[in-house]
């Protein structure tokens, strides 16, 4: 495990020796004990709850690494990676713990970004834009801290961003093109569906405590209108003529147009995943195959974060995730 970089509070009176590998950050359970001033059986409770509880993966998000005591002897301690780091973090609720994870986004976005940027050069031989796809990745890592609920798990989106779309190398082979592959007879979506849908979904986001009562009133008509136009056609043209094109118009419009006073991200991106699941039979994979946690949650940050010349990019992206029925 290389050691790249030291993290230091504001007070500077604490200083840790930190490993970056494999795109995140790790520390060991004495570091973050010292991180966030708790008792070690308290780090301790609150990271085998977090297995418990299964809110992480216990084999994704621990590493061995031989470690030399003070004794001389070596032993094999457990390091844990930034998503431990930070679930403890929000459990202990610690001002040291957000001064971390503002240094850390900082440290993987110099990593992220200028590593991609060394492609640059390679991909402009081939005549193809990368300025705003960098550009994207930078805004997103900068304005969906850490600190913020949904920020949390921005490091593995850009980590599922990175390999599951393998984004540079579609570009590279200039095969993120346009999807016109027709399919007829998709199931849609009614407004009155859409609504009872999303107040299933807001009751078990009250009952867990992750919502209000303002998540999903609506604004306007806006999901009427998002659910109506991936519909349209002229005769027996189909603007958005297959379920990879309905569904990624489908997110992008409501994260985007926010038709909802709160949870425009949640909802946009459960609509997405009951629209490909209800047309599961035009798909080559099952849903979650396609789209896993992770990379939903990268979706609908990136769309969030896109700026409107981007539109056509993110729809592109989105698309090129659902693989069709031929």
């Amino acid at each position: 495990m290389k050691f790249l970089a030291f993290f230091k509070t504001d007070d500077e009176k604490i200083s840790l020796k930190v490993a970056l590998e494999g795109e995140t950050v790790w520390l060991n359970l004495e570091q973050i004990t010292e991180l966030f001033e708790r008792d070690k059986s308290v780090i301790s409770r609150h990271i085998k709850n977090i297995f418990v509880e299964g809110e992480l993966d216990r084999n994704s998000v621990v590493a061995k690494n031989a470690t030399t005591a003070i004794d001389g002897k070596i032993y094999q301690v457990d390091y844990y990676n930034l998503d431990v780091i930070i679930s403890v973090g929000y459990r202990v609720k610690s001002q040291r713990g957000v001064q971390f994870r503002k240094w850390a986004t900082q440290i993987l976005n110099q990593y992220l970004v200028q590593g991609y940027a060394l492609n640059q050069k390679r991909l402009e031989e081939r005549n193809i834009e990368t300025e705003q796809m960098l550009s994207l990745l930078s805004s997103t890592l900068t304005n969906q801290s850490l600190i913020k609920a949904d920020g949390e798990s921005i490091l593995r989106v850009i980590r599922d961003y990175a390999k599951s779309w393998t984004i540079l190398q579609s570009y590279d082979e200039q095969s993120l093109v346009n999807n016109k592959t027709e399919q007829i007879n998709m199931a849609s979506i009614s407004f009155q569906e859409a609504l009872n849908a999303i107040n299933v979904q807001k009751k078990e986001l009250i009952d867990k405590q992750e919502a209000t009562h303002l998540f999903g009133q609506l604004r306007g008509n806006g999901l009427e209108s998002a659910l109506a136009t991936i519909e349209q056609g002229f005769g027996e043209y189909l603007f958005y003529p297959n379920v990879a094109s309905r569904s990624a118009h489908l997110l992008y419009f409501i994260i985007k147009n926010h038709p909802f006073v709160d949870g425009n991200k949640r909802i946009g991106s459960f609509l997405f995943l009951l629209y490909l699941q209800r047309n599961q039979n035009f798909l080559v994979k099952p849903v979650e195959q396609l789209i896993n946690d992770n990379t939903l949650i990268a979706l609908a940050l990136l769309v969030a974060e896109s700026k409107p010349e981007q539109k056509e990019l993110m729809i592109r992206l989105i698309e090129n995730l659902i693989i069709l029925c031929k």
